[in-house]
This record gives C-alpha cells, structure tokens and sequence, in this order.
C-alpha cells in the first residue's frame, strides 16, 4: 500500500465487548457517483482497498442521501433530519454569516454523551466562522476545510512535474483556501492556501494519530474527503482534480482515478491501522457519498454508472425525453433528484459481526446515521427534536432479515443552490420513484444545445418508476394504470408538506466573514494572504 505510511501502535488496548460501544467510523466521499467503484462495476477504477472491505461486509445497494448537494446532503448526516427543516440551504459559500443551527444536535454530540471521543478531518461546510466548526458541534479534534477545495484557492506543491500557482478563482470568492486545526483549546488556522498535494497525507496522520491515542476508548471517526470534488481552474485544468504524488499518474482512469485511489489508500491504510491498534472487531465502518458526481466538469467528475435518469436525458433515443417540455436533458447527478444524484454507493464493514458478502437492498437514508448509532452505541436520542432518520440501519447491519423502517422518503430540492428548498421533488415510496418535480443536474442543459439552461418541470399526475426492474428510470409507469398508487403517494405528499415546519438560516454573506488568516477582510482585494505560520481564530 502506497503513500500512507504512518501506523502508530499504542500500548496493549484492553476489547470492549464487540457490542458495547462499538468504535464508529464513517468515510463520506465528495461527489462520488455509484458508478466509480470495482464493486459497482467501474471497469478501471483503482479501488481495492473499498471492494475488499464491501466484499467482507455488507453493500448497501439502496443508499441514499436526503439532498443532491453538499450543505444540505452533511446537514442530514449529522442530525438526522431533513436540511429544510433544519434550514439550510443546498450549499453555503466562503462568505457566509451562518452555519448550522446552534440549537441543532449533531450525531457527535450524541455519541459523546455515552463516553466516545469524537474527530473530524476533511471537508465540514457547514459553517466557516468560530461558532459553526466541529469543536463546537460535539467534536474533541478536527483537522480540515472549513468548505470545499472549489470555494477557495488551493495549490498544489511539485511532485517533480511542477505544481500549481495560486490564481483567481473564477467559481466563487477569490479566497486563500484555509486549512484549519482544532483541538482542545487551540483553534487555528494552520495554512492558507491550503497544499492540496499535501491534504489527505495530513488528514490520514491526524485521524491515524488520534485513533492510537483514544484506542482504549470509544471513538467516533467522521473522515469527509476533499476528494473526488473538482478543485479551482488553477489546478489541472481543465480536469481540475489533485492528488498526493504518491498516486500522481498511477490509475488507468487519469486524474479522477488517482484521487480517488488516493481515498481507497486512505480507507485501506487506516483499516489497517485499526486491526493493529487490536480494535478492528469493535470497530463499524460506513463508507458512503454525499451526492452524485457533478457531470458538469467532463471527465474530471465521476459516473453515475446505471443511475443514468435515461428517460430524461439525451441516451434515451428520444423515446421518453420528447415528453419533456423543454427537452432532454443533459445532466441527472448531482443537483438532480434522479437516482443518479441521489443514490449512493455505500458498504458497512464490521469484521466478526457483518459476515463477508452480505447485500442489502433495503432503503436507507444518510438521515440513518445519527439515530442508528445512537441505538448502536446505547444513546438516548436528542429530545424534542423531530428525527427524519430511522435507526433500522443499525438493525440491517446486525440481522439480515431486518427491514427498512422507511414507509417513503421525501426528497426537497431547489435548483438554486444557495437557497433553502421550499418544494418536494421526488420520494421513494417502496418499490417505486415518484417524480413531482424535475430539473436537470447543476448546470445542466438540454441537448443538443446543452448551453441553454434545462426547465424545471412540474409533474401532474407525477411521474412514476419502478426503479426495482428499472434503475435506470427509463420506462415510466403509466398513469392511467396506476390510478390508485398516484393517489395514494400524491395523499400521503399532502398530509406530510401539512406537518413539516421549514426554516431558512441567516442568508447574509459577505467579507466581514471570510477566513483570511483570521476573520473578516475589508474588500475582495484585501482578502489575500500566505499564512506561513499558524494563526489564531478569534475567541468562540
């Protein structure tokens, strides 16, 4: 195994009882489409470390996220409920006033209620300024990115090709891209621009350095990869992907390939470590994507393998898509409510309590996490507070007869990325995908001329799939037969958008709030800097 070289061994741990508090520990990867990996059937992908550890565990063949884009898809993980509830919107920028409620309890608040030290490294973007990071949403340590690798200016260090230069960035605000530590009472920003070739070498020591230091203890691990997430023009254009020089230029599938075995090393290296430490038969794995690949960006994004939406895009020989007003689209990933944006890779791994080659196709939402591990781990859950999440996910992992606790999964959506979503697009509701709301994956357009912007579209009767016999969504119901299911989700739609509360958070955005070696800049052009040296946040 190649790049990740540290394993530290930590004295004799005295084992838990495998079910007493069993160490957590979940990898959510950017922009991975269900089409990227061996184990679901990508021809080149480099990922051997990820198949090995699904093949021993179990392959979560119906896992879905509650939203098609980053804020929103983390917000569920970790509360369990859906963003718009919570008031979050698709994504918030670098500028941004707000984060995650305050009064929201995160799935590491409840863990550390039953004794678990709790990390968390990689991508956050739920919130950049002082009160919003992890070390005041129930994390001990956190090492990482306050959003992501394209909503600030990163560069990447030589690794004898040459690297890149730090230039303007065309996507968002042209700020430094912030690396940021938190531990105990320090809170720093460590670098900035961030050395994206030096990222996730940095985040494996800390997560690696803090597992060997808890290893006697329950421990939740959340590892949220900067990667396979485009980064800014400066980087590789136009792939605009990264990854450290020990996996520059060693994957079949280019750039994109050699972020994502940069993960799979990662993952791998890091398993490794657990079984080393003595802990890997108390530890549960969750290995999942936040939301589909943004096609956007060509061949610098991933796939979304079967997910393809074919009844709406250009693939489907004007078969289906001459329905469509407006025409075909190009795009059904990320952005998009078809499965290709929704539907997620996903495994658990837990050696000596998931036997290897386990599949499950019951629906499971990322809204599970929190309160299945809360159930798993022995912890009440957060009192008055409405849960969106189902604890059958810990209740799957354990008996391979238990079934999803979901009776329908409702799916908000809002083009618009920077808004809260206000409207359902789309739910799952058993065998079956309804579709209320239509509209294309971010900056989609219709085909041929995918340089006009793509309709949303509202659908009555809804469209509905099969997506047990048609994963692909290629074949839509129809309505006429199907009468008394159109009425009964369309009743079911009306009773729950009676009982959901929605909110908004604080909207405002701009550079007093921007991390700039510190926090606040005057102007775009005072918000540049090179922190050589660490510097301190403002008090919380």
């Amino acid at each position: 195994m190649i790049g990740f070289g540290l394993c530290l061994i930590s004295t004799a741990v005295v084992a838990r009882e495998v079910l007493d508090r069993p160490n957590i520990l979940v990898f959510l990867v950017d922009d991975l489409g269900y089409g990227d990996l061996g184990f679901t059937g990508h021809p080149t992908a480099s990922s051997p470390n990820l198949d090995r550890l699904a093949a021993g565990g179990l392959r979560l063949t119906s896992w879905y996220t509650a939203y098609p884009v980053c804020t929103s898809s983390r917000t569920a993980v970790m509360t369990g409920r859906l963003p718009p509830r919570v008031g979050m919107p698709g994504v918030i920028n670098s500028l941004s006033a707000s984060g995650l409620p305050l009064t929201e309890v995160t799935v590491a608040d409840t863990l550390k209620s039953r004794g678990y030290a709790t990390m968390a490294a990689g991508k956050w973007h739920l919130g950049q300024t002082p009160p919003y990071l992890p070390i005041r949403r129930g994390f001990d340590a956190f090492l990482g990115l306050p959003y992501s690798v394209d909503d600030g200016v990163g560069f990447t260090s030589s690794c004898g090709g040459g690297g890149a230069s730090i230039v303007g960035n065309t996507l968002g605000p042209s700020l430094p891209l912030p690396l940021i530590r938190q531990q105990g009472n320090l809170s720093e920003i460590m670098e900035q621009p961030t050395d994206l070739t030096l990222l996730t070498s940095r985040l494996y020591n800390f997560t690696a350095t803090f597992a060997a230091a808890h290893a006697h203890e329950p421990m939740f691990l959340y590892v949220a990869f900067g990667h396979v997430h485009t980064a800014t023009p400066n980087i590789d254009p136009p792939i605009m992907q990264y990854a450290g020089c020990d996996y520059v230029n060693t994957t079949r599938r280019g750039r994109f390939g050699d972020a994502l075995a940069e993960v799979d090393g990662f993952v791998g290296a890091i398993h490794d470590h657990m079984t080393a430490l003595g802990i890997a038969n108390n530890t549960l794995t969750l290995f999942f994507s936040d939301n589909g690949p943004s096609l956007r960006w060509g061949i610098g994004a991933g796939s979304l393998g079967l997910f393809i939406g074919e009844a709406a895009t250009f693939s489907s020989r004007g078969v289906g898509c001459a329905q469509w007003p407006g025409g075909c689209y190009n795009d059904t990933g990320k952005g998009s409510t078809w499965e290709g944006g929704i539907r997620m890779p996903a495994f658990a791994n837990w050696p000596g309590t998931i036997a290897a080659g386990r599949t499950s196709s019951e629906v499971i939402s990322s809204m599970d996490v929190l309160p299945s591990m809360a159930s798993l781990a022995g912890a009440s859950l957060p009192a008055g507070i409405v849960l969106d999440g189902k604890s059958s996910l810990g209740s799957i992992i354990l008996d391979p007869s238990s079934k999803s606790a979901h009776e329908v999964l409702w799916f908000y959506n809002e083009p618009a990325i920077a808004n809260v979503s206000t409207k359902i697009f789309a739910a799952r509701y058993g065998r079956y995908k309804v579709h209320f709301i239509t509209s294309p994956g971010l900056g989609g357009g219709v085909f041929p001329n995918i340089g006009r912007p793509a309709p949303t579209v509202e659908h009555n009767p809804p469209i509905i799939f099969d997506v047990e016999a048609d994963p692909s969504e290629s074949n839509p119901l129809v309505s006429h037969n199907n009468g008394e299911l159109i009425a009964t989700i369309t009743s079911m739609k009306a009773q729950f958008e009676k009982t959901i509360s929605l909110k908004a958070i604080d909207p405002r955005f701009g550079y007093e709030w921007a991390l700039c070696c510190g926090v606040g800049c005057p102007s775009a052009a005072a918000c540049v800097c090179h922190c050589a040296q660490s510097i301190p946040l403002p008090p919380l």
